[in-house]
């Protein structure tokens, strides 16, 4: 079934209605200031992967910057289970909690109005698979906010560093950031790469808590691989067998070269294969 985006159905404070109904008030302070937290779930043949782990990381953030969640974790399924589309074979249902609608615009608190609740669902295709050629990255320094760890809609440094592939003329490549030497995710992505069959990945210390990532981890681990919770250097990386990026809408994106210098054999490489497909059974 085909969606057009003014019949696309959604849940906003407490009603049903077309995502064209929704009408987001100018003073909202989601809009005003990015005051707001989101969550991405991917949803495969009307499953949610991982739907569990997703909403606790919705009900994280929420308390990790006092929005008191309108619901409770145990709520949450069953309210965005009417905004699924019908026979879809992958689908992302996007969740965005504010702060509120105060009809002013100001920074301090208190903040004394309800939480502004959306949630609707967007069809998709992975745009990789096992015949994915790779990708190349670039190295940046982080400018993000020091927060990394709330999924907050605030994306200002992870839209300028994709930004910068733009006007660098690689659009469809990888950015890679580094912080205090240390080379800690992708702007939408976590990062993870082998070395002498080691598989190492940043610790969840001030980097987004990926869903995919832990999906990704405890698959390598049930596999017999290790895998070390460590952030690389630069150089580490550059000297990686394999490196790859993980998101909920790519899954697993192998990064073929750094920089202009080729990573191990500069095509993706077996322990991606394995996981990549370990992964897509988790779909079933």
């Amino acid at each position: 079934m085909t969606y057009k985006n003014n019949n696309i159905p959604a849940f906003f404070n407490g009603s049903y209605m077309t995502i064209d109904q929704v009408s987001i008030s100018p003073f909202d302070r989601g809009f005003l200031l990015g005051d707001s937290i989101y969550e991405v779930i991917p949803v495969y043949a009307g499953r949610m992967l991982a739907g569990d782990k997703h909403y606790r990381r919705l009900m994280d953030g929420l308390q990790s910057i006092g929005i008191e969640s309108p619901y409770t974790q145990a709520d949450w399924p069953g309210i965005a289970a009417p905004v699924l589309l019908d026979n879809e074979a992958a689908q992302l249902l996007y969740i965005q909690v504010t702060r509120g609608d105060e009809q002013t615009r100001k920074h301090r608190f208190p903040v004394e109005v309800p939480p502004t609740v959306l949630i609707f669902s967007i069809p998709f295709s992975p745009p990789v698979d096992e015949n994915h050629l790779g990708c190349a990255a670039h190295v940046q320094d982080d400018l993000r906010w020091q927060r990394c760890n709330v999924k907050s809609t605030s994306l200002m440094g992870n839209v300028l560093a994709y930004r910068q592939l733009y006007v660098d003329g690689v659009a469809n490549d990888e950015a890679l950031l580094v912080r205090d030497g240390r080379v800690v995710e992708a702007p939408s992505s976590n990062l993870f790469m082998a070395k002498g069959g080691v598989i190492f990945t940043p610790p969840i210390d001030n980097i987004l808590p990926g869903i995919t990532r832990v999906l990704v981890i405890d698959i390598a681990r049930d596999l017999g691989m290790d895998v070390r919770e460590e952030a690389p250097n630069i150089v580490m990386l550059k000297d990686a067998d394999e490196v790859w990026v993980t998101n909920s809408m790519e899954e697993l994106k192998p990064v073929i070269s750094i920089d202009g210098q080729t990573v191990g054999q500069g095509v993706p490489g077996e322990i991606w294969f394995q996981l990549f497909k370990a992964f897509q059974a988790l779909k079933a």
